[in-house]
């Protein structure tokens, strides 16, 4: 694909991420991503650490693998449900979308170290233990569906917009515009499904607004890590520990945009369809696929038997990632007499690139009370650098656009971390909460976990249960019209859905040391 059919395609495929560059919006979807965690930890929260002893000491803080005594494996299951309920132009739905699958799998192998007979069995390097372990990270599986009547705007005024951007970056044109935009991309379509008109002062909708809108996405796949990790135990109060994470990611989503409405004016094309109505279709289908490497460094320290603090750092993950795209925009029409007309059909067009991804380093922080061997309150504070994030193509352009986009939009951001644990006999309660800070620098797109959960020890065997559940509010727009368009003080930047997306998960950890 050359250089200016890219941009009109990046162009395109921005309008489902609220005005973001595709690339920049994926950048930090794959960069939202959670330490691994088991039942138990998810149940805390995820404030894990300084906590250690856990299977997640795998994929999160690897230092807490140097409080195992002995060696131990696990493995989960979980159950998501989705929900996203959404506002747009005052018409209320629902979308839900239900999952079922498998979360972590992992073991530790623990290793006493080799002493010389008759020394001191409690200071100095008492063990290295290693680990290894599978973790979902992210979750994907999100269904988006909202419809509404636009009395401001309709996709052709998107259409007419990305059509003049085109002719004002220099781009020859021609009174009957065969020659003027260039095959396969949107605003061609949009031309051929006869949506958009073209006169001497340039491209302009052939639809009337007050047209009825709906928009579906449908969002599938993870991200997931192998996780190789070791963790030492020094006399018992120091603990230090370092993985390297093998990072995958696997993300499709399958957009429609159905927009029903009156015909305005075909003066150049088809006179025959003024005062008939239209049915315009707009399908998309992206499919991302990627690989990386990560690693993670950390320590806890114990000074008394109550009291643990931890830190780690988690590198940046270097992804390679492959991306397909295909799109195809139709168009229905009917006369005023309501027969209709066969005309407005385009072909399916395919696209793919290649790019490399740098996601943010991010940097740990957690203290943990132990609370007369029956209880726990563990918690934690994590910085996430999202302004960080850099994104690289063989397209110096399209390089350079989504990382500036990266640096205007994007933000540092604090999360917070808390979670407490009861043991009454071999039965264990617990609950935790977690908020993430706003990666954006100008909206709140803040989130917030709530979890509780139980847990049985019965010799060497354990079974931990944990209900989860996480909100965050978000906006995602149909299509967004630039300032410079002709009609932008009475069309706007395009019409946006408030989103509540609500996601209900059940984890079930399954365990055994030995």
């Amino acid at each position: 694909m050359n250089s200016k059919k890219l941009v009109v395609f990046c162009a395109l495929i921005a309008t489902e991420y609220s005005g973001y560059a595709q690339y920049a919006a994926d950048a930090l979807r794959f960069s939202e991503f959670e330490q691994g965690s088991s039942s138990r930890f998810k149940g805390l929260g995820n404030a894990q650490t300084a906590l250690g002893g856990d299977i997640s000491s795998i994929s999160g803080n690897p230092a807490g693998l140097g409080m195992f005594t002995k060696s131990e494996f696990a493995f989960s299951a979980d159950y998501s449900s989705s929900n996203v309920n959404s506002n747009y132009i005052n018409q209320t739905s629902e979308a839900q979308k239900d999952k079922l699958g498998f979360n972590q799998l992992g073991a530790v192998f623990y290793t006493r170290a080799a002493r010389a007979k008759g020394s001191d069995l409690k200071t100095g390097w008492l063990s290295f233990n290693f680990g290894i372990g599978y973790n979902k990270t992210n979750n994907f599986n999100t269904t988006i569906d909202y419809s509404g009547t636009n009395p401001n705007s309709s996709y052709a005024d998107y259409l007419a917009d990305l059509a003049n951007d085109y002719l004002s970056a220099g781009n020859p044109s021609n009174t009957n515009n065969q020659d003027a935009l260039p095959e396969g991309t949107l605003p061609r379509m949009g031309y051929d499904a006869l949506l958009i008109e073209y006169n001497a002062a340039g491209y302009f909708p052939a639809t009337e607004v007050n047209n009825n809108q709906r928009n579906l996405a449908y969002r599938t796949g993870f991200q997931s890590e192998v996780n190789f990790a070791v963790g030492a135990n020094y006399s018992n109060e120091l603990y230090l520990g370092a993985s390297i994470g093998l990072s995958s990611l696997d993300y499709d989503v399958d957009r429609e945009l159905i927009e029903k409405g009156d015909n305005r004016n075909f003066p150049g094309q088809l006179p025959e369809l003024i005062g008939g109505t239209y049915t315009s279709t707009y399908q998309s289908y992206q499919s991302t696929e990627g690989s990386g490497i990560n690693g993670k460094i950390g320590f806890i320290y114990r000074p008394t038997n109550i009291l643990r603090i931890g830190a780690n750092f988690i590198t940046p993950t270097w992804y390679t990632i492959k991306d397909d795209f295909s799109e195809v925009l139709n168009a229905n029409y009917r006369r005023a007499n309501g027969s209709a007309v066969s005309y407005g059909t385009n072909g399916e067009e395919l696209y793919q690139s290649d790019y490399n991804l740098r996601t943010p380093y991010k940097l740990n922080a957690g203290a943990a009370v132990i609370i007369n061997k029956q209880g726990l309150i563990s918690g934690d504070v994590e910085f996430v650098d999202y302004s960080s994030i850099h994104f690289s193509s063989d397209d110096g352009i399209v390089e350079r656009s989504n990382n500036n986009e990266i640096r205007d939009s994007y933000k540092g951001a604090v999360n917070f971390r808390i979670g407490g644990e009861y043991k009454i006999a071999n039965l264990m309660l617990r609950a935790g909460y977690n908020t993430t800070g706003s990666p954006y620098k100008n909206l709140d797109f803040s989130s917030e976990t709530i979890s509780g959960g139980v847990g049985y020890r019965k010799k060497n065997m354990y079974i931990d249960l944990t209900y989860q559940n996480f909100s965050r509010n978000s906006e995602n727009t149909p299509y967004v019209i630039s300032e410079n368009y002709p009609d932008f003080s009475t069309t706007g930047n395009g019409e946006t859905a408030s989103l509540k997306n609500t996601r209900n998960s059940v984890f079930l950890t399954i365990g055994t040391r030995f």
